[in-house]
């Protein structure tokens, strides 16, 4: 099972603390996180740039990919923790599958579909979906759990550093 639990606490005290420092007790952070996860899905779209048939350049940006994915990883740890749908929950202490279609235009496009649908209706299992896409896409751009996992905890700095700078 990949250790989504380590990610959870670092994100956890994060989130903590943007909440305690900008005031956000009790708001329904919801629907501004799935619109950020979104938003961070298609840059990470953007960096493949495999959608791109019109464009002879079509060599995903791999470094600047993997700093997206990982936005989106913050993003999906925050949904969960939010709803209370963290490694504690009983779906979390079976392994985690990754999912994936034949296509990654298709895993990116399912992907987007189960997050925006979340906002609506929503359960564990709903919440395990986005997460089961999501470690299904990772795998298909190629990306190790070693470097998802390294990515995530040098990106997890850079944000506490920016809220430390008033960002």
């Amino acid at each position: 099972m990949k250790n989504l639990t380590k990610m959870f606490e670092m994100q956890k005290v994060l989130d903590a603390k943007i909440i305690e420092e900008k005031g956000l007790q009790g708001m329904d952070r919801l629907p501004y996180l799935i619109l950020a996860l979104q938003v961070e899905l298609g840059e990470c779209a953007n960096e493949w740039r495999g959608f791109k048939y019109w464009s002879k350049d079509l060599e995903p940006r791999t470094e600047k990919m993997l700093t997206e994915y990982v936005d989106c990883l913050h993003f999906i740890l925050s949904i969960g923790l939010h709803k209370g749908y963290d490694e504690s929950i009983p779906a979390f202490k079976r392994s985690i599958y990754a999912f994936k279609t034949d296509s990654i235009i298709k895993q990116f496009n399912r992907l987007f579909w189960t997050v925006g649908s979340f906002e609506d209706e929503h359960n564990e299992g709903d919440y395990m979906r986005i997460c089961s896409q999501f470690l299904g896409l990772g795998e298909m751009l190629g990306f190790t759990w070693e470097q998802i996992e390294q990515a995530y905890m040098d990106k997890n700095a850079v944000n506490h550093e920016r809220q430390a700078t008033g960002y």
